[in-house]
């Protein structure tokens, strides 16, 4: 009896077969896979690999965290998939500076005559940053910001770009003043899709927000092509409209010319 339970205590536990090494290219031939089908690429939560036999996404990424099964250490699936794939890495975004950040909304500005926002989408300058990203750095402090503000706190400090509440008020006055200019230059009356509004800063579509909506100062209730024939300035004139492509107000009802 006592020899039968030695036996047993000295009876090994059954192995529990290792899992086959790994490399670099066949994680990136998966990865690739993955991407081809779904349209992303894989995440360490992205669950089963299809096509590899009890592999996970999750496995893959600790074991190239630990170096095990053969791959080097102190690695990452994310940052794998930015060496060798180019795929921003949200644990480890590049570096900012208050200059670049300056520079990237002077050639915004440049290009659509606006001053960007936190709403204003991707960067054309910068592939795979977007304007929400770089202000939550500036909040936050992150990502080399030494100085917490806001994008449109630095803005208003070093481009001189007031705050949509610290906007000058308008009147239509003012507003058919410079549309009479802008007549005299151009021989026809501006549109809520023809731009600057010379070198005041202001735009037309903002001009015509103003007038729809009621801001600054102004009724509401009326738009920049209404105040214009209201005030005699479309009879028999000309009027250009340019295709609004991605404009603001793109969702607003283009009024017709019988209103």
């Amino acid at each position: 009896m006592r020899s039968i339970l030695h036996m047993a205590r000295r009876r090994k536990k059954p192995r529990v077969p290792q899992r086959p090494e790994l490399t670099v290219a066949q994680i990136l031939a998966w990865a690739d896979l993955y991407y081809s089908r779904m349209g992303r690429w894989p995440k360490k939560n992205s669950g089963r690999i299809p096509g590899a036999l009890g592999e996970t996404w999750m496995a893959v990424d600790g074991a190239l965290y630990q170096g095990l099964r053969g791959l080097p250490k102190e690695g990452s699936l994310p940052k794998l998939l930015a060496e060798h794939r180019g795929v921003r890495n949200l644990a480890d975004l590049p570096r900012l500076s208050v200059n670049l950040i300056l520079g990237w909304a002077d050639a915004h500005y440049r290009r659509s005559g606006t001053w960007p926002t936190k709403n204003s989408g991707a960067m054309a300058e910068a592939p795979g940053e977007t304007w929400n990203a770089v202000d939550k750095a500036l909040q936050k402090g992150s990502r080399g910001i030494r100085r917490r503000t806001t994008l449109a706190d630095l803005l208003a400090r070093r481009r001189y770009r007031p705050h949509k509440g610290e906007l000058p008020p308008l009147s239509e006055e003012q507003i058919l003043t410079w549309a009479e200019a802008y007549h005299t230059l151009f021989g026809l009356y501006p549109t809520s899709t023809t731009g600057l509004i010379g070198n005041t800063g202001e735009t037309w579509s903002v001009v015509d927000k103003a007038l729809r909506f009621g801001y600054r100062g102004l009724p509401g209730g009326e738009s920049l092509f209404r105040l214009l024939k209201r005030h005699g300035k479309l009879a028999g004139a000309k009027t250009f409209y340019r295709r609004p492509g991605n404009h603001p107000l793109k969702n607003l009802r283009r009024p017709k010319e019988s209103e």
